[in-house]
């Protein structure tokens, strides 16, 4: 189990550094992040509040995560960490299910950066993330 922790930890500690970078003014990759109408055509922007606190939330996911190994079972109950562990494998199971319009698993919107990346890096990662999340918590 602590190399499934690990696996999501350091997932969830790297994307946390990705948002950061953003949020302090990085540009690498964000071309291919955010869901596009057609290409070159964002169908939403973020600011540098929402990319920290995405940053921060990621964080604490991590935090999460590493608290089902029990070190910090002398403040919280590890059943407040197993719960919110399966509340974070359906989190990422809904992002790898989408809004069937523009991003996951049955987005209609196919012909974008956005849309090729979603079926080649973020919905593989969400589910890898979720299926992990849900091993963590139940075994």
């Amino acid at each position: 189990m602590i190399f499934l922790i690990l696996i999501n930890s350091t997932i969830f500690i790297l994307l946390s550094f990705l948002h950061i970078y953003w949020a302090l003014g990085g540009n690498w990759g964000m071309s291919a992040i955010l869901p596009s109408i057609s290409e070159g055509q964002r169908r939403f922007t973020t600011g540098t509040y929402t990319r920290l606190a995405i940053g921060a939330v990621m964080g604490g996911f991590a935090f999460v995560t590493i608290g089902n190994m029990g070190i910090f079972d002398a403040y919280l109950s590890r059943d407040i960490f197993r719960y919110a562990t399966v509340a974070i494998a359906v989190v990422f199971m809904l992002r790898a299910i989408g809004d069937f319009r523009y991003m996951g698993i049955f987005k209609k919107a196919t012909g974008t950066l956005f849309a090729r990346n979603d079926n080649r890096y973020y919905i593989p990662l969400s589910i890898t993330v979720a299926v992990i999340s849900f091993l963590i918590a139940f075994i």
